[in-house]
């Protein structure tokens, strides 16, 4: 480890989220009511790092995971008397509290995303469970799944990571959970086709917001002007219905106005009938000839239309971090048929995220001339490579954890680095609009 470089996992895991408050939050749930052997910051630090990241995902590897890094034994039934409902109620509460914690970068954005102040993507992604669980977590499609969590995230691009999620049944719609306020002023929003809504475009846009949506397959709104002239312009395209044109276009790019119906919430048990114009950008696929096609309020001066395409190829982020989770942070295993225990060790992979993306922004810190050497798949095998270090370092007495340190911090700055530095992230990508 070069001298100067430094990611000081110790002090910014403990000021990410103090032992104080992991006490606090502790007693509030009902977690600790008096001084046990089983310390709720060391189960905390075992779930996140022993067994969320941890090699072997099973309760009896997490408790031999805390028994090595405190240096105590346990019996069995210490450890897993804690898990109750309360232990589900403790880590929701600590979620909750990283959320808040972490706070976006001040990186700015720049080529093509410079003039939004951040970019926000959200979706679902569904977590198969034992068939017992059918009750309290229902799948959509009992046929070959019964049981089924859905964790719902809306991820901040800038942030690097999520900034609020959601835990749901696997039937749960994914659109009534998204929420919009004041806070999506001056950001884009990316959604899939399980947000699709006109009432939830025209919010965003009413509160200052901007989006970019897919077109649904079955929506047929209304041309009502060209914002960009078509070769050859054969077809007339205003007062027409988009799916009585769109097969007969030959255009590479088509950029037009639309206009919509739909229905506001209700108010006082009435619903007000809207009509809102949008803009609609189609960018033909070479291989298949049809169009993509997609939604948003953003201006032609603002973005093209074949930069409104490239934009929106920065959604697949929120993929990236689902992939992330299941392939390294045990999303995909739960081993229980309880639901409370369930609970409890999905909040754990989340809180894993939060914690694996903080270190992350710390080894671009110390790496100060490569900071975008480190693509964020190769830095979550990395850090489960590193986790069980990482809690000893955590739990250990102090005296005993600098060295640790110093061997754990450079084995990542060193492994963390992408031998091809040739190779753009996704965000740089999308920023200077190149399409792979």
């Amino acid at each position: 480890m070069a001298r100067g470089q430094s990611i000081g996992i110790r002090r910014k895991l403990t000021s990410l989220i103090p032992t104080r408050q992991l006490n606090f939050l502790a007693h509030l749930s009902g977690l600790v009511r008096r001084r046990r052997k089983v310390d709720a910051m060391a189960l905390f630090w075992s779930l996140v790092l022993g067994f969320s990241a941890g090699r072997e995902r099973s309760l009896a590897g997490m408790r031999r995971a805390y028994e090595k890094s405190t240096g105590t034994t346990l019996v069995p039934s210490a450890v897993y008397d804690r898990f109750t409902k309360s232990l589900a109620v403790f880590m929701r509460f600590v979620v909750e509290e990283l959320l808040e914690r972490v706070q976006e970068t001040e990186v700015k954005f720049g080529g093509l995303l410079q003039s939004f102040r951040d970019v926000v993507v959200t979706d679902s992604t569904l977590v198969k469970l034992h068939d017992l669980l059918e009750r309290r977590f229902p799948a959509c499609r009992t046929n070959h799944t019964r049981a089924a969590a859905k964790l719902h995230v809306v991820m901040s691009v800038k942030g690097e990571g999520p900034r609020s999620v959601k835990l749901t049944s696997g039937r749960q719609h994914d659109s009534p959970v998204f929420r919009v306020g004041r806070w999506v002023r001056d950001r884009l929003l990316m959604f899939d086709l399980g947000y699709f809504r006109y009432q939830l475009f025209d919010c965003i846009d009413r509160n200052g917001g901007y989006f970019i949506s897919r077109l649904k397959e079955n929506a047929n709104p209304e041309i009502t002007g060209v914002l960009r002239a078509t070769r050859g312009g054969r077809v007339p395209l205003v007062g027409r219905r988009l799916r009585d044109v769109v097969r007969r276009l030959r255009c590479e790019v088509l950029d037009v106005e639309v206009e919509v119906a739909f229905r506001r919430r209700g108010y006082a048990g009435s619903r007000s009938g809207a009509r809102r114009r949008l803009r609609l950008v189609g960018v033909r696929n070479q291989e298949t000839g049809r169009y993509h096609l997609y939604v948003t309020n953003i201006a032609p001066e603002r973005l093209t239309a074949e930069e409104v395409a490239r934009v929106y190829t920065g959604r697949w982020q929120i993929e990236l971090l689902f992939k992330e989770m299941k392939s390294h942070y045990g999303l995909e295993g739960v081993p229980s048929r309880k639901p409370h225990i369930v609970e409890a060790l999905l909040y754990a992979t989340l809180a894993t995220l939060v914690v694996s993306r903080r270190l992350l922004r710390a080894v671009r810190e110390a790496l100060r001339a490569r900071p975008h050497a480190v693509p964020e798949g190769r830095w979550a095998a990395i850090f489960a490579a590193a986790a069980s270090s990482i809690l000893d370092l955590l739990l250990v007495p102090a005296r005993l954890a600098r060295g640790l340190a110093r061997w754990t911090e450079a084995m990542l700055l060193h492994e963390a680095v992408d031998p091809n530095l040739s190779r753009q992230l996704l965000l740089a990508r999308v920023e200077n609009g190149a399409t792979s």
